[in-house]
């Protein structure tokens, strides 16, 4: 069953919205970014969702076992072009399960985490299969995420090659980005094999996130794997 991350919220009830639609995990941006969280929503988040879920390895198998034994999402944080030492304060503030990061950050940066890290891999035009995963291959210990590239990083809500990524799912779990919403993951999924997909504005309107979109992009996310 593809594993579903809803990124960006900003509100405690989004959070709940995505918990009760089945969300696998649940993306907070701390980056400096249109849709950053303020920190005490991040807290109350945190609370609201349940204690930390302490995963030790960078597998998915590890994941998706430690996520079912919490009954809860799993809470990630998104970074970007930050250091260690901000990565390390929004960890004391906030218990976060993962940290993902979008900044195009040196492969160094993740061993320093103290957490399994999430690093975004940004797919630019003229890149192949091949340079995708010697990419992934700079940072062997991380989950990979590819996404569409941009001045920003990523976050572009840019659909990437979906040929390329499948090719790339062949050799490597990775989660998938990029303008992704209700009416064509079950497509990507059933196109791209990946591990897991990942979404922002796909599930919002008028900038906000909406529960009826949340509760279709997971069904159909879910509903690809049947397919």
């Amino acid at each position: 069953m593809t594993f579903v991350k809803i990124c960006s919220v900003r509100a405690v009830e989004h959070a709940e919205w995505a918990r009760e639609a089945g969300a696998d995990a649940i993306g907070m941006i701390f980056a400096d970014a249109p849709r950053r969280i303020e920190m005490n929503v991040a807290r109350a988040v945190r609370r609201a969702l349940g204690p930390r879920v302490e995963i030790l390895e960078s597998n998915i198998e590890t994941i998706e076992r430690e996520r079912r034994a919490a009954d809860q999402p799993l809470l990630v944080g998104v970074f970007a072009r930050q250091s260690i030492d901000e990565i390390e304060r929004v960890l004391d503030q906030v218990d976060l399960d993962l940290v993902q990061l979008s900044g195009g950050e040196h492969p160094a940066l993740a061993g320093r985490v103290r957490r399994i890290v999430v690093r975004a891999v940004h797919v630019s035009e003229g890149m192949n299969a091949r340079s995708v995963l010697r990419e992934i291959e700079r940072a062997p210990n991380t989950i990979a995420h590819l996404d569409a590239k941009s001045k920003q990083g990523g976050g572009t809500g840019q659909r990437i090659d979906w040929s390329l990524a499948a090719e790339v799912a062949a050799k490597r779990p990775l989660v998938l980005a990029g303008g992704l919403n209700p009416e064509n993951v079950g497509e990507a999924v059933r196109f791209v094999r990946p591990w897991a997909v990942d979404v922002s504005s796909g599930v919002e309107t008028k900038g906000e996130k909406d529960r009826d979109k949340i509760r279709a992009f997971i069904a159909a996310a879910k509903g690809g794997d049947a397919s």
